[in-house]
């Protein structure tokens, strides 16, 4: 640990940052698994806590940043086709899990408001059935984009329980909204919003940072537009450049329209400083929300960090349990993906069909992943380490907290979490990659975009 914590020290002082780390281990570094069935990794009788992510990867159009796993070819036949077949992934699920306490569910996408209400209400049926002690607290979020929120839609997914609602906006910007490849105009996004209000106090809208063409005053114009428009949660993404992105290739042939990395930085610490004096909390590298301290602004990405297990469904969830993670095969170019879902439209559903690729941790892989999702989420307990691993904390990560206190990136420990401050929030992304264990960077390595 030594090692790691002089080269995190470096990177600090170097002012490097790293992409959000949205998992650990990212399914960049899954593999074939052969021989494990569903029963091995879900215990029919277990009553604890779960989460439930429903994939929907389809949209009307495809972002130049995306980096998702979606497709625009679906026509209504496939999309009736999938809802069908996550209903029956569900109904499977139930024999297994089916007496677990969801804690949370969540639609993502692709876009999951394009499906109709017919189709959530169908969904929605099926996770009653198979799921019925849903906790009385647990969060339903489904997540869209503007121009599919409409007010119809809206009053169907509360009427259904929905009590969360995540938008992706990206820009308020009429210019960047086009080279981003949204054909619809920023008063659509307006009226969304508008319409989230009237009926959902908690939601989340996101902006994305180093879009094409944008300059730091249309940034700024974009998020105080957000701001002033009191969402509960407001995410601020940095653009990402994959390969098999549109933004990837821009990049490169067109860097002019791109603001550069010491810009990213001073947006990122502006975003700061502008959310704490509008009254945000951070409460991760990426997210502020007006909610108290010990209240979580998205609870499924916190109980995910924290450990929850994570019935996925559709053709693109991730599933997790313990040391068992797992999904279908993982793809970004449109014809993979189209593949992909052909793929599980036809997939005769068993115990072993279920668990096709993904990786088994070892007992160190699962400690490194509590102690880097809950560092990043400002989670991290020595209690809680000790109790799910039998285990010190400090013992096990005296280097790396030592580094992370002397460089001022958590604030001096004197209770049972492990705080964060302006700065460590700043480089907590940073910290995480640099703890990824070698065999994860190896697998990682050797994934080939597809």
């Amino acid at each position: 640990m030594q090692q790691i914590a002089d080269s995190i020290r470096h990177s600090i002082r170097n002012n490097h940052l790293k992409s959000y780390v949205y998992s650990y281990p990212s399914k960049r570094s899954y593999k074939s698994l052969h021989n494990i069935g569903i029963a091995e990794i879900w215990h029919t009788g277990d009553r604890g806590p779960a989460s439930i992510y429903i994939h929907i990867p389809f949209c009307r159009y495809r972002c130049t940043y995306c980096t998702l796993f979606l497709t625009t070819q679906g026509t209504e036949d496939i999309i009736q086709n999938y809802v069908d077949k996550i209903c029956e992934q569900i109904k499977f699920y139930a024999k297994y899990t089916g007496r677990k306490t969801v804690v949370s569910v969540y639609f993502g996408g692709g876009t999951a408001t394009i499906l109709n209400e017919k189709q959530f209400g169908q969904v929605f049926s099926s996770i009653q059935h198979g799921f019925p002690n849903i906790a009385s607290s647990a969060e339903l979020c489904v997540e869209g984009s503007p121009d599919s929120m409409s007010e119809e839609l809206l009053d169907f997914l509360k009427s259904q329980g929905v009590n969360r609602i995540s938008m992706g906006i990206q820009t308020m910007d009429s210019a960047e909204l086009k080279a981003s490849g949204r054909p619809y105009p920023v008063s659509t996004t307006i009226s969304a919003v508008e319409n989230i209000r009237k009926r959902f106090e908690n939601f989340n809208l996101d902006l994305i940072y180093g879009l094409s063409g944008q300059t730091y005053e249309s940034w700024q114009n974009s998020l105080r537009h957000i701001v002033s428009s009191g969402p509960l949660t407001i995410s601020l993404y940095p653009a990402i450049s994959r390969p098999l992105t549109a933004i990837y290739k821009q990049q490169r042939l067109h860097p002019e329209r791109y603001i550069d990395d010491q810009t990213t930085y001073a947006i990122y610490d502006s975003n700061v400083e502008f959310m704490q004096m509008n009254g945000y909390r951070q409460e991760s590298f990426t997210r502020f929300t007006r909610l108290p301290e010990n209240s979580s602004a998205y609870a499924q990405e916190t109980s995910d960090f924290l450990g929850v297990p994570m019935i996925g469904i559709g053709a693109g969830a991730r599933s997790y349990n313990g040391k068992y993670h797992y999904s279908f095969d993982y793809a970004v170019d449109l014809n993979e993906v189209g593949k992909a879902i052909e793929d599980y439209l036809s997939l005769e559903i068993t115990e072993h069909s279920m668990v096709r690729y993904g990786i088994v941790l070892d007992a160190y892989e699962e400690r490194l992943r509590y102690f880097i999702l809950s560092l990043t989420l400002n989670q991290l307990s020595r209690a809680y380490y000790s109790s799910q691993f039998g285990r010190s904390l400090y013992s096990d990560f005296l280097d790396v907290i030592d580094a992370l206190e002397a460089e001022g990136c958590i604030e001096p420990p004197s209770n049972d979490k492990i705080r964060l401050t302006r700065k460590g929030y700043k480089y907590s992304n940073l910290v995480a990659h640099h703890l990824f264990s070698s065999h994860v960077k190896t697998l990682e390595e050797r994934y080939v975009p597809r």
